[in-house]
């Protein structure tokens, strides 16, 4: 690494700032890195983030694109400072800094190793391929809402339930209606329909109210988002790296809607 680099000014953003410029982006106009370690970013990372530790970057460069912008970050900024001021002086045209790291950082994040769930997408996968996966990672969501809404009967818990399952549908059908308009054919879900979205099988919820709901289903969400943006990252088909950025552009659209119910609901 060029030393010299770290003495150049690059800019920092305040967590709000990162916030605002990663939400109202799409998944692929920002690349988010973080420059950790695997284990501190298994524990918890920004969705969609590359993992690139900061000892690595120098001979990782071309894994990142330099015409777009790049948000740096770490546990408190010090590693993401340094990365920044690095490729700032490698020829990237806009790079960031996030100010006071992952741990100032005012979202939600994802969990799990980098190469949780890509497992589910086999190398040299085809559209038809990455487009089964999703729709089975939305059917399994879809039926675990609608069993949770019957074991809570007519409650607003079980009403919120019920509402959740109504927007995977939504989801699917989407999902189904571009598939169709591809390959002329109907999209079945594939694998088990315990799979949920974010490519893991549903734990048991601990909510008791519509608000404790809505936040599950948040923090499943950001799971989902984080997953489709890995699998764009690895997809070799532009067709299925396509599909998976849709729908994690869909996902975040997803999460503010989450967000603006809960903030409606009389317990917040």
């Amino acid at each position: 690494m060029n030393w010299k680099n770290l003495f150049s000014l690059t800019p920092s953003l305040k967590p709000d700032q990162a916030r605002k410029l990663i939400e109202t982006s799409a998944p692929d106009e920002v690349q988010v890195l973080d420059v950790r370690q695997p284990k501190e970013y298994e524990a918890g990372h920004l969705p969609g983030a590359r993992l690139i530790p900061l000892k690595e970057l120098p001979g990782r460069l071309a894994e990142l694109e330099r015409d777009k912008p790049v948000v740096a970050y770490c546990a408190v900024g010090g590693r993401s400072r340094a990365a920044a001021q690095y490729l700032s002086g490698q020829g990237f045209e806009e790079v960031h800094n996030l100010l006071g790291g992952i741990k100032a950082w005012q979202g939600g994040q994802a969990f799990g190793p980098e190469s949780a769930g890509l497992e589910l997408l086999p190398a040299g996968a085809d559209y038809d391929d990455a487009a089964a996966l999703a729709f089975a990672m939305e059917d399994g969501l879809q039926r675990f809402y609608r069993r949770l809404a019957t074991a809570s009967g007519d409650t607003p818990l079980g009403r919120t339930y019920q509402r959740l399952a109504g927007f995977e549908e939504g989801h699917k059908a989407r999902l189904a209606k571009e598939y169709r308009a591809r390959t002329g054919r109907d999209l079945e879900p594939a694998g088990s329909a315990e799979l949920i979205e974010g490519g893991r099988t549903p734990a048991e919820p601990s909510a008791t109210t519509p608000a404790e709901a809505l936040e599950e289903a948040i923090g499943l969400e950001f799971q989902a988002q984080d997953l489709y943006q890995r699998l764009a990252q690895r997809s070799e088909a532009a067709a299925g790296r396509e599909l998976f950025l849709a729908l994690a552009a869909e996902e975040k659209e997803h999460l503010a809607f989450l967000e603006r119910e809960l903030e409606r609901l009389p317990e917040n």
